[in-house]
């Protein structure tokens, strides 16, 4: 009986013994330790070197006579029958053809802008009755280039001698616009540089590499228009002028 209380002691002893050895060790708190959110932040890489430019806009423009005028001119008539309105107009135009051509003008360069056939109806303005017969009305007008600017009034006076009837407009232009356009290009290239420089110089850097070049689209050049003279004019000053060709760019530097 002795023997199995002291074996009973004896294992008692031994299981608090082990149970305080399998017993988790506290920690203290865990201030000062980063979380996993923590360390992932400050071992993402953190950009060096960046970069900096400078971006400007040049303005190139370039500033010549027109070589080539647009006249738009034609033939109106008018009948009661349709077929004698047509015939009438159709031997004015070939009148004005002649005489057109007979002026240097190249058939290449007479284009048919318009053909139209408008019918009226006289009406009484009080009942709104017919008080007539429909008047038929024929137009023909005619895009026609001349590259002799010297040659533009008297092609003009020809054309109204010979029966046009309608002068519309006369409009001037350049010929080859890319030839003046690449120059516009290039005093915009210097223009740019121009100022990009001077900026980097007032902010004590210098310019580097260019990193990129847009050229900004801008209107072509707009015809410059006179007045259309009335048919019965018997000569026709033409004034031709000048006409602007304009480039923009905008190119960024990279600053060092």
């Amino acid at each position: 009986m002795k023997n199995w209380r002291r074996f009973l002691w004896f294992g008692g002893i031994v299981g608090v013994l082990l149970s305080s050895a399998c017993r988790p060790t506290s920690t203290p708190s865990s201030a000062g330790v980063p979380r996993a959110s923590e360390v992932r932040a400050a071992s993402s890489p953190v950009s060096e070197g960046t970069s900096t430019g400078i971006t400007v806009i040049g303005v190139g423009t370039v500033r010549a006579r027109p070589d080539q005028a647009v006249v738009t001119l034609g033939v109106e008539t008018q009948g009661e029958a349709l077929a004698d309105a047509l015939a009438e107009n159709n031997r004015r135009a070939s009148a004005v053809l002649a005489a057109l051509k007979a002026r240097g003008v190249a058939e290449e360069d007479i284009q048919t802008a318009s053909f139209q056939i408008q019918i009226e109806e006289p009406r009484d303005p009080q009942t709104g009755r017919p008080t007539g017969p429909p008047i038929y009305h024929v137009f023909h007008v005619y895009t026609v280039i001349f590259r002799d600017l010297d040659r533009v009034g008297e092609g003009v006076d020809a054309a109204v001698a010979a029966g046009a009837n309608r002068v519309d407009a006369i409009a001037f232009r350049i010929g080859n616009p890319e030839r003046l356009a690449m120059e516009a290009r290039r005093m915009a290239a210097e223009d740019a540089k121009a100022r990009a420089q001077a900026l980097a110089s007032a902010l004590g850097t210098q310019l580097g590499r260019v990193l990129s070049v847009t050229e900004t689209a801008l209107p072509p050049p707009v015809p410059m228009f006179a007045r259309a003279a009335p048919a019965e004019a018997a000569a026709v000053p033409v004034a031709a002028g000048e006409l602007e060709i304009t480039v923009q760019i905008q190119v960024t530097w990279e600053l060092r």
